[in-house]
């Protein structure tokens, strides 16, 4: 037999490509999903938050890692009432913010300021931010002054004061906290907590979250061995996220119902090259010798011998 036969033997004994048996899998009824180990600490600040035993939180953390929906959970889980808590997020005013300062200005109610743009670099938005998360005495007065009426943000045709006094609690999150001594000062006020993850923890996240039913339309098998397929492609210089990997199962769901390669659509999502894949598939799950990989490597790309080795070296270098 020759080595280009031999090759395609052992290929069709294991293809390069995805293969779901090549990975070990949690039954998630013996495992359960265990979420709580990457989120405790972000659990216990807000909960200080929600208890009243701070008036500010805020939490650094970039995004696709779950801190939206992990506080908005916390608070809907901690507060009695649901009117208690209110989420704003994205770019807005001073005067917008000031309108919903004044919407939560009461004691018990939690606003959750999520990764909102416009109001960091605005002294006038900081002020009064700072001004509402005094830590000194319980009245907290917060202002806004205008030539003209502040418009009511329920009733039409009515008006708001200039001054009243905040006596909620603040949680604000950030992809990137501002770097600025103005902004500084706000930070004082409160506690600061950076959520991240490590490369292997996020895998390890990921790990957790296909045991999940409704994750995704995938089946937790296929949820599971999606999970795995990124922890096969990628490396610690690649974004791993929450987000990629729900992603990343909406082009499998799409390409198992239309007939799409999902696997070629989610490698351009990584930016992984799809000889880089094929190589690290023969390396990874097969029993081909190097001889053979180049042989098969030749047939499926079109490439010659120099290239496999041009990209095996990029592979290990990549690696280190």
């Amino acid at each position: 037999m020759s080595v280009k036969e031999r090759a395609r033997e052992e290929m069709r004994q294991k293809s390069a490509t995805f293969d779901p048996n090549d990975y070990h899998y949690d039954d998630p009824k013996a495992n359960p999903p265990d979420l709580d180990r990457f989120y405790s600490s972000l659990e216990s600040y807000t909960k200080m938050v929600t208890g009243g035993y701070t008036k500010l939180f805020m939490l650094d953390a970039r995004g696709g890692l779950g801190k939206t929906y992990n506080v908005k959970r916390i608070c809907k889980e901690e507060l009695d009432d649901p009117s208690k808590f209110q989420h704003m997020a994205g770019y807005t005013t001073p005067l917008e913010l000031y309108k919903t300062l004044w919407k939560a200005q009461h004691e018990d109610t939690v606003l959750f300021l999520d990764d909102v743009s416009g109001i960091t670099k605005a002294t006038k938005a900081v002020d009064m931010l700072k001004a509402a998360t005094d830590t000194e005495g319980d009245e907290n007065w917060v202002s806004y002054r205008s030539s003209r009426d502040i418009e009511h943000p329920f009733r039409e045709g009515e008006s708001i004061p200039q001054t009243f006094c905040f006596r909620g609690k603040i949680i604000m999150s950030f992809n990137e906290t501002p770097d600025n001594r103005h902004f500084d000062a706000l930070k004082d006020r409160g506690t600061f907590y950076q959520l991240d993850f490590t490369y292997e923890e996020r895998l390890e996240l990921i790990r957790e979250l296909a045991k999940l039913e409704d994750f995704s339309n995938l089946s937790l098998t296929e949820q599971q061995t999606t999970a795995e397929w990124i922890a096969d492609v990628t490396d610690r210089s690649m974004e791993v996220s929450i987000r990629t990997f729900k992603e990343i199962c909406r082009m499998r769901h799409f390409g198992q119902q239309e007939d799409h390669n999902w696997e070629t659509m989610a490698l351009e999502v990584f930016n992984v090259n799809a000889e880089k894949y094929l190589i690290l598939r023969m390396r990874k799950h097969t029993d081909m010798s190097v001889e053979q990989q180049v042989e098969y490597f030749k047939e499926e790309t079109g490439y010659g011998k120099s290239k496999y080795y041009s990209l095996l070296s990029e592979i290990k270098n990549d690696m280190l």
